[in-house]
């Protein structure tokens, strides 16, 4: 329950952010992402091994000022036959923080980008955890690079994110997972 507060704590401060007056040489908008997600996750403790996560996620930023943005994202991953075989685990999580633009070394050339994403992760099917449909404290902390193919359009070509969740495992309580994405991304302001 905790995860959730936190979550819905961290969207609220995301969303009064961007409520509030943008300064005269913000660029006003932001820009709307749907990536595929790969993810390397470890098996519960005394299981064998580690097993892959396949599935996507959409996002949404902000701008606040011109290389800091806020974001908030949904994603969405599933495991037919990991760690072992007949089980299944879809991973939904919930998470919004901020994300810094690294200047630009071409005028129009690739965005580099860092963010860290806090909130809540949901866990189901027949592995999850301790027990099934549990909610947990999920963070991604991680960047990526998008290059532009017009004015409004840009390919996120890499997104490489530590990817942290917490549902209960009888020892650690504690997934190291690493997660990497690519994808589309809609800019609604040319400026970044």
């Amino acid at each position: 329950m905790r995860s959730i507060a936190l979550a819905g704590l961290l969207l609220g401060v995301a969303t009064a952010a961007v409520g509030q007056a943008v300064h005269p040489e913000s660029p006003v908008g932001g820009d709307a992402a749907l990536t595929y997600h790969w993810v390397r996750t470890n098996a519960q403790p005394g299981d064998c091994g580690c097993f892959d996560l396949n599935g996507g996620g959409i996002s949404g930023s902000w701008h606040l000022r011109s290389r800091l943005a806020v974001v908030a994202e949904i994603g969405v991953e599933y495991a037919r036959n990991g760690p072992s075989p007949g089980s299944s685990l879809t991973l939904v999580s919930y998470l919004a923080g901020p994300r810094y633009a690294f200047p630009r070394p071409w005028l129009h050339g690739p965005q580099p980008f860092v963010q860290v994403l806090l909130g809540a992760g949901h866990a189901g099917g027949g592995i999850a955890g301790a027990g099934d449909g549990t909610t947990a404290f999920a963070t991604r902390i991680g960047g990526g690079i998008d290059v532009p193919l017009s004015t409004h359009f840009a390919i996120r070509i890499i997104q490489v994110d530590y990817d942290l969740t917490e549902f209960k495992n009888t020892t650690t309580d504690r997934q190291n997972n690493l997660l990497l994405a690519a994808g589309i991304v809609y800019r609604w302001s040319p400026k970044h």
